[in-house]
């Protein structure tokens, strides 16, 4: 207890010991001195002091406590020593009660029999048990083996599960490369197919014979035709115009599988000549006013053979039905086109004989488009395949 009231009655009897031990030291010092009286009221006094301590130390080491308590600390520890009291005597009457149910049960033994039978029934159902661990041991043992199968299997599936997302990423990577090459391979088709279709919209013979004017002039792959008193072209030039003219008709004819019935053109470069049942006539100069009678043949039979074309294919509009019948923009009569003859004599005028021949040239170029048409409609250019057209397309796994 630590309360101030018992730390000043532990101070009092610390005093009463102090003064003991110097009262003793005085009395071996002075025994024969001080009045009997006076010792002898000291003595009583003292003795009840020293009974006093001695309850103190004695209860000290008995209650584990130290005394003196001052009232309220021994009316707390008068408490919490009853409650041990009440807790010691409640096991006591525990143990009581125990042995009391020990000796009713010696009192009321099982007679043999009974406990024959009991000893059988414990056996039975330790039986039973050790059965029922056997059969749960073996159950175990099952389960374990089972176990050890189901463990081998998810080993198999796991290198099963491993080996196919390395085939997977293999294929992935596969098909990647694969889809690239396609994708290129495409693109080249499709370049391809742009340059042929390009190559077959383009016609050999308009682009090598390209019929145009310069001034009064036609021209036909660059060379002038013709002649007048303010430009006298040259006559290889001229030579060089009637070749060009001469060969393509001739190219058109054939391609076209057409015979002109009273005259064959012959190419010869810068040389050519038209024939017809009577003979061959140059259609190259120089040649004179004077003397051209020859030239004005050749010529004349070149414009027969023009007209001819041109008839064939206004009879191949009709029979194909086409909605547009073909017809020269200058009608050829003759020796006559667009009302200008074609012939090169004293009567005829270079300028009018320039401008017959401009217009000859400028029929010529259509029909060389009419035949352009014809060929393009009969050879279109296959379908190709678009890239949205071929194969899957990519998509990266996760």
């Amino acid at each position: 207890m630590g309360c101030t009231e018992c730390q000043r009655l532990r101070v009092w009897q610390d005093l009463r010991i102090i003064h003991r031990a110097r009262r003793q030291k005085a009395s071996g010092g002075s025994a024969g001195g001080g009045s009997s009286s006076t010792r002898a009221a000291g003595g009583g006094l003292d003795a009840k002091l020293d009974a006093l301590a001695s309850l103190c130390e004695l209860a000290s080491s008995v209650a584990g406590v130290d005394h003196p308590l001052c009232l309220d600390c021994a009316a707390q520890l008068r408490e919490e020593v009853e409650a041990q009291i009440a807790e010691l005597e409640g096991e006591i009457a525990a143990y009581s009660r125990a042995l009391g149910q020990l000796g009713a049960e010696e009192a009321a033994a099982l007679s043999e029999e009974d406990f024959r039978a009991e000893m059988s029934a414990l056996a039975a159902q330790t039986a039973a048990a050790q059965q029922e661990q056997t059969d749960a041991e073996s159950a175990l043992a099952g389960v374990q083996r089972e176990l050890a199968a189901q463990q081998v299997i998810a080993a198999d599936i796991a290198a099963l599960e491993e080996r196919y997302w390395h085939d997977l990423n293999d294929y992935q990577l596969s098909l990647q490369q694969h889809i690239s090459e396609r994708d290129g391979l495409l693109q080249r088709i499709d370049r391809a197919g742009q340059q042929l279709l390009l190559l077959k919209s383009t016609n050999v013979l308009n682009d090598t014979f390209r019929i145009w004017h310069d001034g009064p002039f036609g021209t036909i792959s660059g060379f002038r035709l013709g002649r007048t008193p303010e430009c006298a072209v040259e006559w290889d030039e001229i030579n060089a115009a009637w070749g060009q003219a001469v060969l393509l008709l001739h190219t058109m004819a054939q391609q076209c599988k057409l015979n002109f019935s009273a005259h064959r053109l012959l190419p010869m470069g810068s040389h050519p000549r038209v024939a017809d049942k009577r003979g061959s006539y140059d259609l190259f100069g120089p040649v004179s006013k004077l003397w051209g009678g020859t030239y004005d043949k050749a010529m004349a039979g070149f414009l027969a053979c023009l007209k001819e074309f041109g008839d064939f294919a206004r009879t191949r509009d009709i029979a194909e039905g086409q909605p547009s019948l073909f017809e020269f923009p200058f009608a050829i009569e003759g020796d006559k086109v667009g009302n200008y003859t074609i012939r090169l004599s004293m009567l005829n005028k270079d300028a009018k004989w320039t401008k017959a021949l401009k217009l000859m040239l400028a029929d010529l170029k259509v029909a060389l488009q009419w035949m352009i048409q014809r060929d393009m409609a009969g050879h279109k250019a296959p379908q190709l395949p678009s890239l949205a057209q071929e194969g899957p397309t990519h998509t990266p796994a996760a």
